[in-house]
C-alpha cells in the first residue's frame, strides 16, 4: 500500500510543477480594467508580446481613473547632480534639464528594470548622453535612449520618455492602462503602435 500512496505523491508533484514551469497559455479574460490574459507575464517573447498587442488592440479600453490631484506646483530644482551610472563621474547641470535629472530618471532607471525582468530578451536604458565622461560629444539636449538586443543580437534603439516607459511596462505586465505620474489609469488602447516601435515589432498592416 505505502508504494501505491508513494507513487501517487509523486504524480502529483510531478504535475504541479509541470504546470508551474509551462509556458504562457493565450487564455481570455474579460475586458475592463483587468488584465489582458489569464497568463503569468514573464519572460515573454516577441512573438507572443505582438499577439498581446494584437488581442489588445481588439478589447474595449476601459474608463480613464483620475489620480492624486497636485494643488500645488513643486518648485524646478536650480541644479541638478547627474551621477552617470556607468563610470560613477559628476556631471552639474542647470534650468530645465534639472527637473529631468532629479525627479523622472529614477523612475526611468526603475522602470526599464522592470520591462528588461519581464521579458526574454535585454532592455536596457541607456543616460550616456547626460554624462560629459561616457558621452562622445556633449549634447545640447541629451536623451535617455532604450536598447532592445533580441536574440538574433539585433539592437532596436529609440530616444524614450517617463511616459514611453509607463506605457510599456502597463502593457507587460498584463493591464489595460498605465499609470501616471499622479497614479492616473489611462487606456494603453491607441499606444500599440509605439509599443511596436520601442520594442523593434512590425507595424500592423491594417
Amino acid at each position: 500500500m505505502w508504494y501505491i500512496l508513494g507513487a501517487v505523491l509523486v504524480v502529483g508533484l510531478s504535475m504541479v510543477f509541470g504546470l508551474g514551469r509551462t509556458g504562457a497559455g493565450l487564455q481570455k479574460t474579460g475586458s475592463g480594467a483587468g488584465p489582458i490574459l489569464g497568463v503569468s507575464f514573464q519572460s515573454l517573447s516577441l512573438a507572443e508580446i505582438d499577439m498581446l498587442l494584437d488581442r489588445l488592440e481588439s478589447m474595449e479600453p476601459p474608463e480613464r481613473v483620475m489620480g492624486a490631484m497636485c494643488y500645488a506646483p513643486m518648485a524646478y530644482p536650480e541644479v541638478a547632480e547627474y551621477v552617470c551610472p556607468v563610470c560613477g563621474e559628476k556631471t552639474l547641470y542647470s534650468g530645465y534639464l534639472c527637473a529631468m535629472i532629479e525627479w523622472e530618471l529614477p523612475g526611468m532607471r526603475r522602470m526599464a528594470g522592470s520591462i528588461d525582468s519581464l521579458t526574454d530578451f535585454v532592455v536596457v536604458l541607456d543616460e550616456r548622453q547626460f554624462c560629459h565622461f561616457c558621452s562622445d560629444t556633449e549634447a545640447e539636449n541629451p536623451v535617455a535612449l532604450l536598447r532592445v538586443s533580441t536574440s538574433d543580437s539585433t539592437e532596436v534603439v529609440n530616444s524614450v520618455s517617463s511616459m514611453d516607459l509607463r506605457i510599456l511596462e502597463g502593457f507587460l505586465t498584463g493591464n489595460l492602462y498605465y499609470l501616471t505620474s499622479n497614479d492616473s489609469q489611462e487606456p494603453l488602447k491607441g499606444h500599440a503602435e509605439r509599443i511596436r516601435q520601442l520594442l523593434g515589432l512590425a507595424p500592423d498592416p491594417q
